[in-house]
């Protein structure tokens, strides 16, 4: 079974001289069908097969439920995925597209002229540059269960963790002893509306309350402007935090999750630096109350500059700017 184009000396069809199939049928014992239609050709073939059988004395069969698509495999999905695919195909303006979407505008749209000769033979290129935290924007990562049913019943149920929990009228020392055990169980870092990637909270906070500590590598300010550099040329966010004067807090390679943090006009959490045994931390509280499953922000607080970086957090006291 083929299907072969018209040969030019061959009479041109009815309906006019466009181009045309001829669908042909042969054996080995020299039995052949032509026609320009499938239908015709596949019942042209039903017809000498019953006459055959008729012949022979044989119970004639039923092929209703065959058609000439299936004897070409046109009915297959697989083939017609393929078909679709096609140059020219979505130019079939009577055909309904199964597979393959096109629009208007793939009209007047010609394949590029790959330099090899063949799409097959060119290199892959990635869709997006390399991300490293690309993974914690996926639509398919699921938001974390909030403990703040849990943490409701821990005084019920006698929790060590609960009679663990730091009092604000503690010393910063020994507060910040307990925040860096449990820093892992209060926040998560997801998908934000703010901007890319945000800290979430997974429990209730109260006002005051230790959060997280902004942790990461403490250089010397003089080496901001270089590394920034460096970082730029790699295709790497730069996450830094300044502790003072003197130094600041390089968050990019080595950090936890609080370099996430994203800033608002009305946050709910503020930045504080801490001296615990004559080492400087950084370490975000609560300005407000936090409920479970809320984003954690604060003000950036960047110095007034000519070009402008837009805000986007959103909030009804939005200064439109974050500079």
């Amino acid at each position: 079974m083929t299907a072969v184009s018209q040969p030019p000396e061959a009479p041109a069809p009815k309906g006019g001289a466009s181009p045309h199939l001829i669908y042909e049928i042969t054996s080995d014992d020299g039995f052949s069908i032509k026609s320009q239609s499938i239908e015709d050709a596949w019942q042209k073939l039903v017809d000498s097969i019953q006459e055959a059988r008729s012949n022979a004395r044989m119970k004639q069969l039923s092929y209703s439920a065959l058609s000439g698509a299936d004897l070409f495999g046109l009915t297959n999905a697989t083939v017609m995925y393929l078909i679709e695919q096609l140059y020219g195909a979505h130019k079939c303006k009577q055909y309904f597209f199964r597979y393959i979407c096109y629009t208007h505008d793939d009209d007047d749209i010609e394949p590029d002229i790959n330099p090899s000769g063949s799409a097959r033979s060119e290199g892959f290129s990635s869709r997006k540059p390399f991300e490293m935290f690309s993974f914690l924007l996926s639509k398919y990562r699921p938001f974390p269960k909030t403990s703040a049913k849990v943490d409701r019943l821990l005084p019920q149920l006698g929790s060590s963790r609960y009679e663990r929990m730091p009092s604000q009228d503690l010393p910063m020392a020994m507060r910040f002893r307990y925040l860096k055990e449990d820093a892992r169980d209060n926040v998560v870092v997801y998908r934000s509306l703010i901007h890319g990637r945000g800290l979430f909270s997974i429990r209730d906070f109260d006002v005051g309350e230790m959060i997280i500590e902004y942790a990461g590598m403490v250089i010397r300010s003089s080496l901001t402007d270089s590394r920034e550099k460096y970082y730029e040329t790699k295709g790497i966010g730069c996450y830094m935090f300044r502790i003072d004067d003197h130094f600041v807090i390089d968050a990019t390679v080595n950090g936890n999750a609080a370099r996430f943090i994203n800033h608002s006009c009305d946050p709910n959490c503020f930045s504080r630096v801490i001296d615990v045994s004559g080492v400087k931390h950084i370490i975000i509280f609560a300005l407000k109350a936090v409920k479970a499953g809320e984003e954690l922000t604060y003000d950036y607080k960047f110095p007034y500059e000519d070009v402008k970086i837009p805000c986007t957090c959103q909030a009804k006291r939005c200064r439109k700017y974050l500079n």
